[in-house]
């Protein structure tokens, strides 16, 4: 019964809740009667279903409408805006080709804003814009030439800069606004002066100034009417790109092969943008412009913008939301599971069960081996997925004609919805890699990945326990059986991670070991093939597939006080190639604690190693030559914070140092450059310092040596001559 006062028509629905219980409709007439009844519904304690769904995405995802809409109607104008009153919307296909601008600004110490650049990009060509303030300037500012083709304005207050941002954006009507940190700095310093200055910052496509919404712990979101905003590093990061450190000018060297126009970090930089300011305000605007333009070119290198986009087309997402994986699970699934009768709970109304068990991970024994094949599983828990028929409809049906697993929980061979959307996903991805359709592949990897850790998630709507567990269960299953399998063919299987295996080749194999590989491979899928047959009736959506060889494999023994002496660490070795590179996965060389120093360390001792080069030589005069300050210029640790420095209550270095430039928290850095001194971290900014080489030998290169030292019967102490290393040896540097 519903409470009193709730204005609604209840209707009777061929709906069904999970548990099998039949549900109505309730059907209100606005949207704040809808969202008074929601609220007296939970008040009183009354369950919904699919209430915590927005109105405009249940409009959407029900009529399958994801990225594209074909709008029909009768439109009327409105300043740039066409307005079109109840349209009938549905699919469509288009893809748009969207104008970009590249926004960067630059401040001054007291607070005042010295300039603004744009960078602008589109299918109508490109165009750059600066404004610089000058206060010496005529009341409606001068034009120079000196920045072509670049159109270069000095404007003689901060108001008037304001109000050229605003008209350029407003003329040029970008599609996006880019920039790196362009939320967390550039708009948000630009709304704090809009207010100071009693100027709304419209530069949406309607009537409403700019939005920032603060959320705790995290950067604000930014709400511009008609425009989208994407932050560089955020969007990169969302792609799995990885740089050095995410830096505007790293990774514009590692990208583009230059830099930002002032080379220096800190203090220095500060002070440089400062003289530009008062002695040479053109190279201010050059600079400017150049970060405006370097992020421009960042995002047309990596093509994440295009990237953005398809996923943005496949999920129905925008496309700076298309990281929200549950969100763009829901708007696949729902619509689906209400064809097939039944509806979904409240994320709110899910409890979270017992974790399920990690994907299998084991290691035969330390030491180098030679010629040892990688054989990876192609996308393994989607094809488990297709194979088994796993969704959360498969679960709840699964009475009806069940089939069984290797792991005992049984789903619906007839009834699911997911499997059909994975085989159409792979095979828009096999589509998109022979036609060289780099976004698409990579935007439909993405989603395929993100299915596991969604219905893994309590997070989710459809989470059940049982799906994570069965997933990663029939995953590890599939491992073992393939390990056991090759030993039963004479092979050793050296180590074995999720979805691969490090498989050692036999003798007579060497001389045509990628044949050999491609061929066991093809041997093991059959082995699935026939057995997932014959145990369970269904056909196998396995592949695996060779990857590569190494010359070399390396495994480290597991260290101290975490196995026995020769039992190999996991998730940690190192592999020379075919052509001669070295691969290093999951040791220091990719910590984001290690220095320059550790990575060239850990680079040159593998390719020494590999090479049967002396290693004890070396290592000697490393440690040598570090001591005398050859080195210094590669100790520099460069780290990011999660959260504000304050927040920490056991401060690691990092976080020590950070509080050294911002002892009070005003400049929330969330990035810093340091060293070790005998006092502690030591930010560069505050530099230079005493350095404490003991620091870098024990916590940079022991272990790296020691790893591999240990194989050969050594350790790093009998090769420096014992742990506690005199530092002020005859020239040694103090």
């Amino acid at each position: 019964v519903l409470p009193p006062g709730i204005s609604a028509e209840r209707r009777e629905l061929e709906l069904l809740s999970f548990d099998g219980a039949p549900v109505d409709g309730l059907y209100f007439t606005t949207l704040s009667a809808y969202r008074d009844g929601r609220r007296r519904l939970t008040e009183e304690g009354i369950r919904t279903w699919e209430s915590d769904v927005r109105l405009e995405d249940r409009f959407l995802m029900e009529r399958f409408i994801t990225g594209s809409a074909r709008v029909i109607g009768s439109f009327l104008p409105d300043g740039k805006l066409r307005i079109c009153d109840n349209p009938r919307i549905s699919p469509s296909d288009w893809h748009p080709r969207l104008t970009t601008l590249s926004l960067d600004i630059e401040t001054g110490q007291d607070g005042r804003l010295y300039s603004l650049a744009m960078d602008i990009s589109g299918p109508d060509g490109e165009s750059r814009y600066v404004a610089v303030l000058d206060e010496k300037a005529p009341a409606g500012g001068r034009q120079a030439d000196t920045l072509q083709p670049a159109f270069l304005y000095y404007l003689p207050s901060e108001l008037g800069l304001l109000r050229f941002l605003i008209e350029t954006i407003t003329e040029s009507d970008p599609d996006i606004i880019i920039g790196w940190h362009v939320i967390g700095f550039d708009l948000s310093f630009l709304d704090g002066k809009s207010r100071e200055l009693n100027l709304p910052l419209r530069i949406g496509r309607g009537h409403f100034p700019l939005r920032l919404v603060e959320r705790p712990g995290s950067l604000p979101i930014a709400h511009l009417e008609g425009r989208l905003v994407i932050d560089g590093p955020v969007a990169l990061r969302g792609a799995f790109h990885k740089f050095s450190d995410w830096r505007l000018d790293t990774v514009a060297y590692e990208l583009l092969g230059r830099g930002k126009d002032i080379a220096a970090h800190g203090r220095e930089k500060v002070a440089e943008i400062e003289r530009r300011f008062r002695e040479d305000k053109g190279a201010l605007a050059r600079y400017n412009l150049e970060d405006a333009v370097l992020v421009t070119e960042i995002f047309q290198r990596t093509g994440i913008l295009e990237q953005l986009i398809t996923r943005s087309l496949i999920t129905g997402l925008p496309p700076d939301q298309v990281h929200r994986s549950v969100a763009a699970f829901d708007r696949f699934f729902l619509p689906r599971l209400h064809r097939k009768k039944y509806v979904a709970p409240n994320q709110s109304d899910i409890v979270s069960g017992k974790g399920a068990p990690g994907g299998m991970v084991f290691s035969r024994g330390a030491g180098l081996f030679e010629d040892v094949a990688v054989l990876d599983f192609k996308s393994l828990y989607p094809t488990v997925i297709r194979t088994f028929h796993i969704d959360p409809y498969s679960l709840i049906k699964a009475s009806e004609h069940p089939l069984e697993t290797p792991v005992d929980i049984s789903f619906s061979r007839s009834e699911h919805i997911l499997p059909a959307y994975l085989e159409e996903l792979m095979e828009k991805r096999a589509a998109a890699k022979e036609a060289g359709d780099a976004p698409l592949s990579q935007a439909v990897k993405i989603l395929m990945n993100s299915m596991y850790g969604v219905m893994g998630s309590s997070g989710c709507r459809f989470y059940r326990s049982e799906l994570p567990t069965a997933i990663t269960g029939i995953g590890r299953w599939v491992l073992n059986s393939s390990a056991e399998r090759l030993k039963s063919w004479g092979y050793e299987v050296l180590y074995g991670d999720t979805d691969s295996l490090f498989v050692k080749l036999k003798t007579e194999e060497r001389q045509d070991a990628d044949n050999a590989g491609r061929i066991l491979a093809k041997r093991v899928d059959e082995y699935f093939r026939d057995t997932i047959r014959s145990r369970f009736g269904v056909p196998s959506r396995l592949e695996l597939e060779y990857e590569k060889r190494y010359l070399r494999l390396f495994l480290p023994v597991m260290r101290s006080g975490s196995g026995s002496g020769s039992e190999a660490a996991v998730k940690r070795y190192a592999g020379l190639l075919a052509d001669g590179s070295v691969e290093i996965k999951g040791m220091e060389f990719v910590r984001s604690d290690s220095t320059a120093l550790a990575r060239d360390f850990q680079h040159e001792l593998f390719r020494r190693y590999f090479a049967g080069e002396d290693l004890k030589v070396w290592i000697k005069d490393t440690v040598n030559r570090l001591k005398n300050g050859e080195f210094d210029d590669k100790l520099v640790y460069k780290r990011r914070l999660s959260r504000p420095a304050g927040e920490y209550k056991s401060p690691p270095p990092h976080v020590r140092a950070v509080k050294l430039l911002d002892p009070d928290g005003s400049r929330d850095l969330r990035e810093v450059e340091y060293v070790i001194t005998p006092s502690g971290p030591l930010p560069l900014e505050l530099g230079p310092g005493e350095i404490d080489y003991n620091h870098y030998i024990e916590k940079q290169l022991r272990s790296l040596a020691d790893d591999v030292l240990a194989q050969q019967g050594e350790s790093f102490d009998s090769v420096i001559g014992g742990k506690q290393l005199d530092l002020f040896q005859p020239g040694n540097k103090s």
